[in-house]
């Protein structure tokens, strides 16, 4: 219940239109989320835009473009479908439209997802993770806004910590203790209220991801 509703909590105000041959949405309900970013002055955590297909994978991306009345810009994206989207008044103001071309038919869909804004290698402190959960938990605060967490607080997602993503599967890392648990290509710790700033895991492989571990 508490993850359905985070993910409504970033999702809801932005509506699209998708087909086998583009994607459309507005450029404001994007805007309204990276004013919030702006202002939370975050040092590790952001908020990134995806477009996936029905799998939850990448959507191919032929071309995209943002959409004024009066002028078209080119919209930039990575190679996992990610939309690098401008911090931008004027767009916003002028009513701006996100358009994505995909290829081979893919019909796209937007995923919104918070995750750090750095890498770390194959190795990640409590320290880094603290400050993380830290961030997350007070991002999931401000994009909720003043009605959800005045009046409905109890059925506000809970973030206990953050979720590690790897390429592949991935063992639990050495000196791990009941906080850590990898299960596939994944694993969630949870951050205590006390622990040592000298304490690091370190895994077989490199991190590729860090997403905020929210119970469910």
């Amino acid at each position: 219940m508490k993850k359905n509703l985070a993910a409504g909590v970033v999702l809801s105000a932005l509506s699209f239109c998708a087909t086998a041959s583009e994607f459309v949405v507005s450029y404001d309900g994007f805007y309204d989320r990276l004013k919030v970013m702006s202002k939370g002055n975050y040092a590790t955590a952001d908020l990134g835009f995806y477009l996936v297909n029905q799998k939850g994978e990448p959507c191919n991306i032929e071309s995209g473009s943002i959409i004024t009345k009066t002028n078209e810009y080119p919209l930039n994206y990575t190679s996992q479908s990610k939309l690098l989207l401008p911090f931008d008044e004027t767009l916003d103001k002028d009513k701006a439209l996100i358009v994505v071309h995909p290829k081979g038919g893919d019909q796209c869909q937007l995923k919104m997802q918070m995750e750090a804004n750095q890498t770390y290698g194959d190795s990640i402190s409590m320290k880094q993770m603290a400050d993380l959960y830290s961030e997350f938990d007070d991002l999931i605060g401000r994009l909720s806004g003043f009605f959800m967490r005045t009046l409905f607080s109890f059925m506000m997602p809970e973030v206990k910590g953050v979720t590690l993503i790897f390429d592949q599967v991935v063992a639990d890392p050495i000196g791990a203790d009941e906080s850590v648990k990898c299960t596939e290509n994944r694993c969630t710790i949870v951050v205590p209220e006390s622990y040592s700033q000298n304490q690091r895991f370190t895994f077989s492989q490199p991190i590729t991801q860090v997403i905020p571990h929210i119970e469910k």
